[in-house]
């Protein structure tokens, strides 16, 4: 039975999540261990800011033991708390399917229909699939996510325009700047709203990037990471007018680019402040030929923009569904086939030891044709038995059907 064990920004606090997060490293230990189970088959582990989820598979028939099976097995490794359960959902089965569809769908998204999830989870089912992590369930389950995520982000307008504030002021940018690729750009923070900021600008192929933070080493760092410039934020009034575009994105209670910093050259500039207390000046607008946007201008846009993405779940939902049901039939299917490898070797076996019988006692030393018919009269009998077998158990869905017939094959 496959299943999940998760905790996410919807169900957890930071301070309990960061608690179970887990690095590339702490799958692969925590693999080694589940693998002395003897009822373990596969891992997946999906681990973000947001979100700790661990798919898995076992031999286990019931959701209690899958729980307790795999509670048990992270209590030993990261000293899971009874007093945590309210934050953790579980499911099994074909739930699990649906979930993880949500997810990489990005229908479950902090951010409806944010793509980073996509990459996310990617890295995770190929991290664990190279290395053997993986069950034949887990690694269809999980192709089957990126193929219904693939058609809700082509079919749906779920992903379409800038939802979050520092993407928004990123479109925006690019609306109101002509040859923005070649335009020089500042952005003032290097917390995460600006290293998302930073991206988005890379992303869309802007390399005249100059990172600027209170603490050098951290904008060294992200800088270097993003092959872009990094300075000390003492330096920001003597640079200050060298850059098209500037944005800024910190804590600072105070204005970090002021009034008097600013040459009036009639250059035309682009000034963007998605910082809450603001650290540009207003005045600034008044000076010719600067724009300056602040984070009110940019969240009408991204209303509407999360507007259209909340209407776009309905078809969103639809499209996994769909996917769903086609795993379903999948899933149910393999429960069949322990019965139809029983039906054809039972079958088999039945012919040899019968056919060897009939040659004997008829005094028949070799006779091809008698051998050839023998197993093609096998063969096709088995395959109507199979056929009438996958058709009254709705292709394994039934279960109870399938079990009787099991019993009746002594499986």
């Amino acid at each position: 039975m496959i299943a999940i064990l998760g905790i996410s920004h919807k169900t957890g606090p930071v301070s309990v999540r960061e608690l179970y997060t887990f690095t590339d490293e702490d799958v692969s230990e925590f693999y080694v261990r589940l693998k002395s189970e003897k009822h373990f088959r596969g891992l997946a582990v999906l681990s973000t800011c947001n979100r700790q989820e661990i798919y898995f598979d076992t031999d286990y028939q019931t959701a209690e033991e899958c729980f307790d099976f795999i509670t048990n097995a992270l209590s030993k490794f990261r000293t899971y708390s009874p007093n945590h359960r309210e934050y953790f959902y579980f499911f099994t089965g074909i739930d699990t399917a649906e979930h993880l569809f949500k997810v990489v769908s990005g229908v479950d998204s902090m951010i409806i229909g944010e793509d980073q999830i996509v990459m996310q989870t990617k890295n995770a089912f190929r991290f664990c699939f190279n290395n053997g992590f993986m069950s034949q369930v887990l690694t269809r389950m999980f192709n089957k996510a990126f193929e219904a995520a693939n058609r809700v982000r082509t079919e749906t307008e779920i992903s379409h325009g800038a939802a979050s504030v520092s993407s928004a002021a990123v479109e925006m940018c690019f609306k109101l700047c002509d040859n923005i690729l070649d335009k020089s750009i500042l952005i003032i923070g290097a917390g995460q709203t600006g290293e998302l900021t930073l991206q988005n600008f890379t992303k869309k192929g802007c390399t005249k990037i100059t990172l600027c933070n209170r603490t050098f080493e951290k904008a060294e760092t992200i800088a270097r990471h993003y092959n872009v410039s990094a300075i000390r934020i003492k330096q920001l009034p003597e640079v200050i007018n060298d850059y098209d575009i500037v944005l800024a994105a910190t804590s600072s209670k105070t204005y970090l680019v002021t009034y008097s910093m600013i040459t009036h050259d009639n250059r035309e500039r682009i000034f963007i402040d998605i910082s809450v207390p603001r650290n540009i000046d207003e005045k600034i607008s008044t000076v010719n030929n600067i724009r300056l946007i602040a984070i009110d201008d940019l969240r009408h846009h991204i209303n509407e923009v999360s507007l259209r993405r909340h209407q776009a779940v309905a078809m969103a939902e639809q499209i996994i569904s769909e996917v769903k049901n086609d795993f379903a039939q999948w899933l149910s299917s393999r429960s069949l086939l322990p019965v139809i490898l029983k039906i054809q070797e039972k079958f088999s076996a039945t012919n040899s030891t019968e056919l060897e019988g009939f040659l004997k006692i008829n005094g028949i030393k070799d006779d091809k044709l008698i051998s050839l018919y023998g197993k093609h009269i096998t063969e096709k009998i088995a395959r109507l038995l199979i056929k009438n077998v996958k058709a009254c158990t709705s292709n394994g869905r039934n279960a109870e059907y399938t079990e009787l017939i099991s019993k009746l094959f002594d499986i």
